[in-house]
Formats: structure tokens, C-alpha cells, sequence
């Protein structure tokens, strides 16, 4: 029977890699060629830069979950050659394993802490108008601050359960955080304002039951990388008054937050930048008319919203994302500057890619941690 370890070896093969050293010259001439990138393009069935789980072979989808390190639902380049990486390290007698991010695919464990809820119905309806809850155990004197995590995934994947989706609302929750974890409808159901509506929905749901959950409903802070980024962007920007709250229940409540953590976000579909065009959101997120496309650009994008009263922001980019360009990071924190917005800061990671906010978990956990722990404090502004 074929281990586990030689099985993930047979995927790192298949999707690439130089190993000359390290098997025969005859074997090395057998070897599928072509690089990393050109393996990419091959397994990128929808040309969107990135591998999900649909497109991803029989081999490649056994062991997604591993590879897909940050946890967004794709594997992309910069995961393709942390993987080879990996591989080649284990073929040089007596190389030092390679180093593992801080709580990278640990088991999760609920803290002592922490009572943890899971598939509550923020709205009825749907399956995947669900959340999950992590509060903490103690109700505690006064009300507490909450945090909303939003999972990536290209608006077309990803799960509330999933990785740094469960870990950080109980990591969080340990603080003396409440937490939700929220699930929204994809677009292989239903492309924008879809999403939006149901997550603007969820924090609805949130205030309406922060009474029972002891939460502050002026408190509220969100994250999320990827497409949670873009979600938890709009979520600190769009008021009622731009039609996207939807026909979900608790109209009456408020869905802004009042301090957004954003990684990777796309922030303007109105100009992505890169390589790549917009068909992939035409075909995705923001399917429909093509006549009234620019229209719906304009509407899903962060960009077009922000304004001088926008709640404090913390942006985390790595300028080599080929998923996100750094283009995205860099004109949302200069249009927030100069609306006016007072509260804004910029991680800017040189040479990272989409994985930057994992990538750099010894950092920007804390800063997270800090920046959440400023702007929901009962004496913040």
C-alpha cells in the first residue's frame, strides 16, 4: 500500500519540479516538464490564476487541504512552490525539515474558555445562511466587544469551519471576544450582491441577539482574507442607503462594523490590474449583462465607498500576489487617506504573495490582535 508521503510526493512530480539530483538520469528524462507556472495554467481550468478544488486532479484533491495553506479554498503559485520546496528538501540527505508557520493544520481545540455553537441560522431559507458562534464561557460584568470572521475563496469556495476560520473566532473568544464565523451563498448559487447580502445579514443577526450573547452591539469589528477581505471591506463601508442589506430579516439593526482587518483584498473590480482580465468575474462574482457590468464593478468595489467616516482599517498585502495584485492594497489605503479616513494601516509585505497574512502569522496575528483589541476597547473613539 502507497503512504501517504509517497502519494504527496507523486503530486509534487506531477505538478512539476527540477529533482535531477535526486533520481536517475534515465528517470529524470521520463519526467513531465514544464515549470511550476506552465503546471499552473494546465490545472486552471477557468484561467483565474489559482487551482480549486473542482479543477484540481484526483491526487492533487486528496491532499488540497494541506496545500492550501492559508486556507482560502485555491491553491495558487506561491503554495505550488512552497510544496516543491518541500519535496526537494526531503530528497537532500540530512536537510533540515522545513520550517512550519506557528499553528499551520494543528489539530483545533476548543479552550476551556470558550463554548463553541456551530450551523446557527442567521436567517431561515438556506443551508448556507449558517454561523458559527465562539463566546466565552464567563457572561462577565459588561458587554463585550465581537469580531466577525469572513472566509476566502474566490466567492465560490470556502467554509466557516475551515482552517483559521474555526482557530481565530475561538482564539479570539479566549480574549473575551464573542465571535462568529459566517457562511454566505456562493456563486455557483448566486453571483453579487448575493454575498454581500448575507453577511451584511449575519451581523444584522448579531445585534438582534446581543442581549442574549452579551455582545455590544457598537463594538463590532470584522476580518477576513481574499474574498472574506473584500466582504468584511464592504461591511466597514456600504451603509443602508446603497441598496445592498438585501430581503434578509432585521432590517432595523445596523450591518457596519466599527474596525475592519483585511488581507489580500480585492478592492476595486473596476480596474484588477495584472495579468489577468475581468472575464473570470464576468463568468463569477460578477456575472449577469454584460451591459450593465461596469455598473456592478463599480458597485461590489470597497474603493467606490469609502469616505471620511470610515471605521479604522489595518490592510495587509504582499507585493507579489498574483491573485490580488498589490495594486488593490495600494490604491485603498491612498483613497482612504484621502477621504479623509484617520484610522488606517498599511502592512505592506515586500515580495509575499496571497498567503501573506499566514505567511507572516508571528506578525500579523498580533497585530490583529492589538489593532482589535484598540479600536473595540470600551474607551475607543
Amino acid at each position: 500500500m502507497m503512504t501517504r508521503a509517497f502519494l504527496l510526493a507523486t503530486v509534487v512530480i506531477g505538478l512539476t519540479i527540477s529533482i535531477r539530483a535526486a533520481e536517475p538520469e534515465d528517470r529524470a528524462q521520463r519526467r513531465p516538464s514544464g515549470t511550476i507556472a506552465e503546471r499552473l495554467k494546465a490545472n486552471d481550468k477557468d484561467g483565474d490564476g489559482k487551482i480549486s478544488k473542482d479543477e484540481a486532479g484526483e491526487q492533487l484533491k486528496r491532499f488540497f487541504d494541506r496545500i492550501d495553506e492559508n486556507s482560502d479554498g485555491f491553491i495558487d503559485e506561491d503554495e505550488l512552490k512552497k510544496l516543491a520546496q518541500r519535496f526537494r528538501a526531503k530528497q537532500r540527505p540530512g536537510a533540515r525539515p522545513p520550517k512550519v508557520r506557528p499553528g499551520a493544520r494543528k489539530p483545533i481545540v476548543v479552550p476551556d474558555n470558550v463554548e463553541l455553537a456551530t450551523d446557527i441560522a442567521y436567517r431561515d431559507g438556506n443551508d448556507k445562511w449558517r454561523l458559527d458562534l465562539a463566546i466565552p464561557k464567563e457572561r462577565g460584568e459588561t458587554p463585550r466587544p465581537a469580531v466577525v470572521f469572513v472566509h476566502g475563496g474566490g466567492w465560490r469556495s470556502g467554509d466557516k469551519g475551515g482552517g483559521q476560520w474555526r482557530s481565530l473566532p475561538l482564539r479570539f473568544a479566549a480574549q473575551g471576544y464573542v465571535c462568529i464565523s459566517v457562511n454566505y451563498r456562493l456563486t455557483d448559487e448566486a453571483p453579487f450582491p448575493a454575498c454581500v447580502e448575507d453577511v451584511k445579514c449575519a451581523v444584522r443577526w448579531l445585534r438582534e441577539n446581543a442581549e442574549k450573547y452579551h455582545v455590544d452591539p457598537k463594538r463590532i469589528g470584522a476580518y477576513g482574507n481574499s474574498a472574506g477581505a473584500h466582504l468584511v471591506s464592504m461591511l466597514g463601508l456600504v451603509g443602508s442607503d446603497v441598496g445592498l442589506e438585501g430581503d434578509g430579516p432585521y432590517q432595523d439593526q445596523s450591518s457596519l462594523v466599527q474596525a475592519v482587518c483585511c488581507s489580500a483584498t480585492p478592492t476595486d473590480f473596476t480596474n484588477w490590474g495584472g495579468a489577468r482580465d475581468n472575464s473570470f468575474l464576468k463568468r463569477g462574482l460578477l456575472a449577469g449583462p454584460d451591459e450593465a457590468f461596469a455598473e456592478r464593478a463599480k458597485k461590489a468595489s470597497p474603493i467606490t465607498h469609502v469616505r471620511a467616516d470610515a471605521p479604522p482599517f489595518l490592510v495587509v498585502h504582499g507585493t507579489n500576489d498574483h491573485t490580488v495584485p498589490i495594486a488593490h492594497g495600494d490604491r485603498f489605503v491612498e483613497a482612504l487617506k484621502e477621504a479623509g479616513a484617520k484610522d488606517v494601516t498599511y502592512m505592506r509585505y515586500e515580495g509575499d504573495g496571497h498567503g501573506v497574512f499566514g505567511q507572516h502569522s508571528d506578525e500579523t496575528y498580533p497585530a490583529m490582535e492589538k489593532f482589535f483589541a484598540r479600536t473595540l476597547s470600551a474607551t475607543a473613539d
